[in-house]
């Protein structure tokens, strides 16, 4: 088929994810990531010495660094920010260029939870253009707005959380956002349709950073197959189930002896093991710490068309 058939086809792709990500924020992994994207008017641009969280559409942020210096950065952004910003990393010019457009605070609508994380398409068709080899970056912050409200929702109904019940719960969504949300998934479809009609032998590929570590997230060769195949929609689909299936796995399955996380003890859980095992003390017990369920989500969201992989930070 001819390119301008796919660029139509990606064009149409794009829309329909739009549609779902508008239409579907539903609870989501860590929260739902309204990650819309329009055009724009096309933005000044100012070097900047570090990543900066930057929600002013007069100009775009551009920062010379490599990638490891970046990381180190936006995980600093990740302790102070309220907001997500989203960069599109160049590793031959080692150069980080911000892509985010109108960001948000967290807020509450019609009773859920959602991050408005808009992205400039304009800029990023045009990088996605001019280069062959990308990453695409964004960070989801500390800051969970539904604990602060259950929290002050339980101080004034006259049952306050005391320390280690709110250090569980910080735990807990500090945990899942460490998991790509459904529009991430979504979006990271549509931007990779995109940009393989403008580099067949490029390669881009989509983290996310978070508290724990840096999550990456891309379509296999058997996934970009599918969806050419004329199967986006069926993909759409397995994107919505994945997504449900790593929050069952790690709220469902990853039930633990949960203890303040400021502790040097590691949670614990009870496994089956024969008599002799369980006349040792410690024997009766297996160690699953906040990384390892993080790990079991992460592998429940892989499958041969989308590769999902979680790398904790040294």
């Amino acid at each position: 088929m001819s390119k301008r058939y796919w660029l139509f086809a990606g064009n149409i792709l794009r829309v329909i994810l739009l549609w779902i990500c508008v239409s579907t924020l539903t609870p989501d992994i860590n929260h739902s990531s309204f990650a819309v994207e329009k055009e724009y008017k096309e933005a000044e641009y100012l070097v900047v010495d570090e990543l900066v969280v930057n929600n002013r559409n007069t100009f775009k942020t551009v920062i010379c660094k490599n990638e490891e210096d970046g990381i180190s950065e936006m995980r600093k952004l990740i302790a102070s920010s309220r907001m997500e910003e989203s960069w599109a990393y160049l590793p031959h010019q080692e150069k980080w260029i911000e892509i985010g457009h109108d960001e948000e605070e967290e807020r509450k609508i019609n009773k859920r939870y959602v991050t408005r994380a808009r992205l400039d398409l304009q800029l990023l068709d045009r990088l996605m253009s001019e280069n062959s080899n990308m990453i695409l970056y964004h960070f989801h912050p500390f800051y969970c707005l539904s604990l602060e409200d259950k929290i002050k929702k339980r101080e004034e109904d006259g049952l306050p959380m005391n320390n280690n019940e709110i250090e569980r719960e910080r735990t807990g969504s500090v945990i899942r956002s460490a998991y790509p949300s459904r529009s991430d998934l979504l979006n990271m479809i549509g931007n990779s349709t995109e940009f393989f009609e403008r580099n067949a032998g490029g390669n881009i590929t989509f983290k996310v950073c978070s508290h724990y570590g840096i999550t990456e997230y891309h379509l296999t060769d058997e996934g970009l197959t599918f969806l050419y195949a004329d199967n986006s929609l069926k993909q759409i689909s397995r994107i919505i189930d994945i997504s449900l299936a790593a929050n069952i796995g790690v709220n469902i399955k990853g039930k633990i002896l949960e203890i303040n996380p400021r502790e040097t003890r590691v949670p614990l859980k009870r496994i089956k093991m024969s008599p002799k095992q369980k006349r040792k003390s410690q024997s009766r017990y297996t160690i699953i710490g906040p990384l390892t369920k993080i790990q079991k989500a992460i592998e429940s969201m892989t499958d041969e068309y989308i590769r999902v992989t979680f790398t904790p930070y040294r």
